[in-house]
């Protein structure tokens, strides 16, 4: 990202922040939306890696689901979003554990 669309960016999050008025509603709906959407095609990507790597792991006579790992995982989470991150990594660590 530039740094002017960085700066726009950054002035119409403020703006939409500071304007509380029923109009701005759609807008932050739509805004939702597509970070559902694109944290939706995040995590299909991330399946896709986990069961690549649990696929190389099994063949190497390993264990599919490694703990340290996943205990590394739940950690950043827990770091970067507080204690419901933590939540919101074991959710995403169950769904790319997927079914064998």
């Amino acid at each position: 990202m530039t740094t002017a669309s960085t700066a726009n960016a950054a002035s119409v999050s403020e703006s939409t922040e500071t304007d509380d008025s029923l109009e701005t509603i759609p807008v932050l709906r739509g805004q939702i939306d597509a970070l559902d959407a694109a944290i939706i095609n995040l995590v299909a990507e991330r399946i896709r890696l986990s069961k690549r790597i649990q696929t190389a792991r099994i063949n190497g006579g390993g264990a599919r689901v490694e703990l340290g790992r996943e205990r590394l995982i739940l950690d950043a989470y827990r770091c970067a979003l507080g204690r419901s991150g933590a939540h919101l990594a074991d959710a995403v660590l169950e769904v790319c554990r997927g079914q064998r």
